[in-house]
């Protein structure tokens, strides 16, 4: 995964982070309502392992004994800097998680599959059911390419820093997501969208974009939210 241009240190560092922290407008409501979406998921680990950390929000939310672990440099200097604690460490992923096998009971994956091809997640997931507990959990959500996500990316693309058409290289929808994971041996426990209308409230209020996930919850049980959520189990 370290090629990859995304982790390569070409987001500014602690970019993520400084956004999540406005607490106003569209993109930051969307990292609020996502991260506590998963976050409210994760209620039984004693030691949790979060890849593809960023700039450590999400850890820093989380408020468990944790480690995050990224390739892009500048973000674990950042994550280091703002949440590391006698709870939280951060590390750097070099080919291979820096982590003691069958040592953590619960592992997140937010918004990163899709920036790998299928030769590094085959990889990345052999190395998660490696440090994974028994019964531990994986956690991860994704685009769904089938909603209105390639809409909204086509949009984010004029306006967005990041360039996601280069960055996304690998799509998925509930269906092949689940094919996936299957195939490299995983129990699919929960599997289901989420996102739809709520983080666009916040042109109205940010407080009411938050509240509003409620809704969200009751829509995308008839309609497709723009993100896929996934909780697995190693067989």
């Amino acid at each position: 995964m370290k090629n990859i241009s995304y982790y390569n240190n070409s987001v500014t560092s602690g970019y993520y982070d400084i956004v999540f922290e406005r607490k106003k407008g569209v993109q930051c409501a969307w990292h609020h309502i996502k991260f506590f979406y998963i976050k409210e998921k994760i209620y039984r680990t004693s030691k949790h392992l979060d890849i593809g950390c960023g700039p450590g929000t999400f850890l820093g939310i989380l408020k468990k004994k944790s480690i995050g672990i990224d390739v892009a440099q500048n973000q674990i200097k950042y994550a280091k800097k703002k949440y590391s604690n006698k709870k939280i460490r951060f590390l750097t992923y070099k080919n291979k998680l820096p982590v003691k096998s069958k040592s953590v009971d619960s592992i997140s994956m937010i918004e990163l599959i899709e920036h790998i091809d299928n030769k590094d997640l085959t990889h990345l997931l052999k190395e998660c059911k490696r440090v994974l507990n028994k019964n531990g959990n994986i956690y991860l959500s994704t685009p769904n390419y089938l909603s209105l996500w390639p809409i909204l990316e086509f949009f984010l693309n004029k306006v967005s820093p990041v360039d996601y058409k280069h960055e996304h290289i690998n799509k998925f929808n509930k269906k092949r997501l689940a094919s996936v994971m299957r195939k490299n041996g995983f129990q699919i426990l929960e599997l289901n969208s989420f996102i739809l209308f709520s983080p666009f409230l916040a042109f109205i209020s940010f407080k009411f974009a938050k509240a509003m996930i409620v809704f969200d919850n009751f829509l995308t049980k008839f309609l497709p939210g723009f993100l896929i959520f996934c909780r697995l189990k190693k067989l």
